[in-house]
């Protein structure tokens, strides 16, 4: 995995073709980990992940705009919510993924990216997540 690389959790998958996830109403944050999550992790939730927060890292994770749009057979996911947070001496400075999970569905993890590898120090420096134009896409067969 490199930095900036989206990963969707296995189980996640499987919860959005069950319409677990409602990407219109539920809740979606992003929070930040010094932990490496994998997509494969069963049953992935917010409690599987040390949460690194502090200084202008808010607990809990900071709301996030989804928006899931189907067109001509295509559905694309896109996270209209980008994060940056400025640098603080109270800031965690261990910062390598950050995890989607939906607040609304038991804290039920969705994705990760990779921040830094080696953990991005937010007492130094801006830590920002800027999310691409989306977050994947999928067709049908």
């Amino acid at each position: 995995m490199a930095q900036g690389d989206v990963t969707v959790f296995d189980e996640a998958i499987l919860a959005i073709h069950n319409a677990v996830h409602d990407f219109d109403t539920d809740s979606f944050l992003v929070f930040y980990t010094s932990a490496t999550p994998t997509a494969g992790t069963t049953s992935p939730t917010k409690a599987d992940f040390t949460e690194v927060s502090g200084g202008n890292f808010p607990v809990g994770g900071t709301a996030s705009t989804l928006t899931a749009v189907n067109s001509a057979g295509t559905t694309t996911l896109d996270c209209t919510t980008n994060l940056s947070h400025a640098k603080d001496p109270t800031n965690p400075a261990d910062i390598k993924y950050a995890v989607l999970y939906n607040a609304s569905k038991a804290d039920q993890c969705v994705l990760f990216v990779e921040i830094d590898a080696v953990g991005a120090d937010g007492t130094l420096g801006l830590i920002s997540l800027t999310w691409g134009a989306n977050i994947w896409t999928s067709q049908q067969a």
